[in-house]
């Protein structure tokens, strides 16, 4: 990242803010600024979406300590975004307004939570598309107790028929899939992205640092996109779609 691209994070217990800057050290011709105020830990959220994110939290310590001898253990457990992704993905959600939103990659319903979660504040509804239709049973059920069953449609099969399939503009994407689905999944979406929209992808930096960096110097080769990489989690490629002129 260059050094007049900005990420700057005020650790305090009971507020976080991020400070974005990102487009002229890329080249492009206007600049990305996004600030958001984290306010303490799921402070506005109702108590039954608090449970389940703990709950999600406690059952993934436990099978990453049990698994975390074995060899492979990155690809035995598929991480969760995390905290801090999550609550940084759901107050940009809610900060932009996006009322189309789509994740690929539902896994078991982590970051679908949180995106969920934000859309209920927007009005709108999350698309959540996983090729493991079981894993989505397991999110769905999460999504009922924690309320938000009703903001969530999930879609099972290839990621990139999904999308070529969907109808309207995409005004927010999560990306988390394999690392090398990633660029075509981005050039899928990129047609339909809305102007102002959002993609964000995660695990950049980690586990496939080489696949991370090859999918941050392809969607740089886009005009109109601007991007940057976000030290939170495991990497969060933040990137942005200017206004049409």
């Amino acid at each position: 990242m260059k050094k007049n691209d900005q990420c700057q994070e005020n650790c305090s217990e009971y507020r976080h803010r991020w400070t974005i800057t990102a487009g002229k050290a890329v080249g492009k011709r206007d600049e990305l600024k996004v600030t958001i105020s984290l306010y303490k830990r799921n402070q506005e959220m109702h108590a039954d979406v608090k449970k389940v994110l703990f709950d999600y939290e406690e059952r993934h310590r436990r099978e990453f300590d049990a698994l975390l001898p074995l060899p492979n253990a990155a690809q035995a457990v598929l991480l969760p975004v995390g905290p801090n992704a999550g609550q940084f993905l759901n107050s940009l959600l809610k900060g932009s307004k996006a009322r189309s939103i789509l994740e690929l990659g539902t896994s078991y319903g982590y970051s679908t939570i949180y995106l969920a979660e934000a859309a209920r504040a927007n009005s709108g509804i999350v698309t959540s598309c996983d090729f493991d239709a079981e894993k989505q049973i397991f999110a769905n059920d999460m999504l009922r107790r924690a309320g938000l069953a009703d903001h969530v449609v999930f879609r099972s099969g290839d990621a990139i028929e999904i999308i070529e399939g969907l109808e309207g503009e995409i005004e927010f994407c999560l990306i988390d899939l394999w690392n090398s689905y990633y660029i075509p999944a981005f050039d899928a979406l990129y047609p339909k992205l809305a102007p102002l929209g959002y993609v964000i992808a995660d695990n950049i930096t980690s586990p496939d640092p080489v696949a991370g960096e090859g999918y941050r110097q392809h969607i740089r080769l886009k005009k109109d996109i601007e991007s940057i990489l976000l030290p939170i989690g495991w990497g969060l490629e933040l990137s942005q779609r200017r206004a049409s002129i």
